[in-house]
């Protein structure tokens, strides 16, 4: 965990909570290669009397710490934003809620959708990949409201954006301090997840990337990173994810089998965290190349 933005004359603040590195699966199931899964991020944002939490995690362990610390602010949690469907970004809502209950939680309406979807699927996947470590999924945020949320009277704006790891998404920019929080758009030295879209959708992602830039923020919070990752390396984080998914798209139609194009990227980006994260990738994108089902 790392507090970031907390200069006295900058009235609200970024603090960044980053989770547990597990080992993954929690049993042995074929296909899915053994290894760690990356960090998670969630953030407080915090005012003078306020926080709104932007994600809430998944690990048991993690959920319960984040919940200690947002109870150390001595501050109001006024909301949950859940930034895109993803149980590792959402799997906290239930005890966090229980813990918080004036809080509210709000996505939107497009990704609420989409868990809706999805939840049944990712809840089997997470159990092979966690066990009981994880909470137990089946709350659903309310619909976001406009694109603007507040702490303090500072707003932090909403922005939906076409592609990430997965679609729907989205990314929150708060302009008072420079921050953009990227969710699952952009990646601080670990392997980006590609192997939960299409070649199509990786240019899709690679125009996010190009919005994120343009906001020109000074410090950008991804949804993974790692432990002791740097979040004001801005440029450094813009450009390995934008090169990163341009190479991914190269070496794919090329690789030999899934075992090569991880040799491909490994070799390109050596000090990259999570191989699991490109070993799934690469099996997906292989699979899916070649006419099989992926994962």
């Amino acid at each position: 965990m790392s507090t970031d933005t907390n200069q006295p004359v900058v009235p609200i603040r970024a603090t960044v909570f980053v989770s547990r590195w597990p080992n993954v699966p929690a049993a042995e199931f074929p296909g899915i290669p053994e290894g760690k899964f990356s960090p998670t991020t969630a953030i407080l944002v915090s005012g003078e009397t306020e926080v709104v939490l932007i994600d809430a995690l998944y690990l048991k362990d993690d959920v319960r710490d984040l919940g200690d610390l947002i109870e150390r602010t001595g501050k109001k949690l006024t909301t949950i934003y859940i930034t895109h469907d993803h149980q590792d970004h959402y799997g906290g809502i239930g005890p966090l809620m229980e813990r918080f209950p004036d809080a509210k939680c709000v996505a939107l309406p497009h990704v609420i959708e989409s868990m809706k979807q999805t939840m049944e699927v990712q809840t089997m996947q997470w159990g092979l990949l966690f066990g009981d470590a994880c909470v137990p999924s089946g709350h659903f945020p309310d619909p976001l409201e406009g694109d603007t949320l507040y702490v303090d009277g500072s707003p932090l704006k909403i922005i939906e954006v076409k592609q990430a790891d997965v679609h729907p998404t989205s990314i929150l920019h708060i302009p008072e301090i420079d921050v953009v929080i990227a969710a699952d758009s952009i990646y601080n030295e670990i392997h980006p997840m590609l192997g939960l879209s299409t070649p199509d959708e990786w240019k899709d992602w690679l125009e996010t990337v190009d919005i994120v830039e343009k906001l020109q923020p000074k410090m950008i919070v991804c949804g993974h990173r790692r432990p002791d990752g740097d979040d004001y390396a801005v440029d450094t984080m813009i450009s390995q994810t934008r090169s990163y998914i341009q190479d991914f798209i190269a070496a794919y139609p090329i690789a030999k089998d899934a075992d090569d194009l991880v040799s491909i990227m490994s070799a390109k980006y050596p000090n990259h965290g999570n191989l699991w994260t490109l070993q799934f990738s690469a099996i997906n994108a292989i699979s899916q190349r070649d006419g099989g089902s992926g994962q």
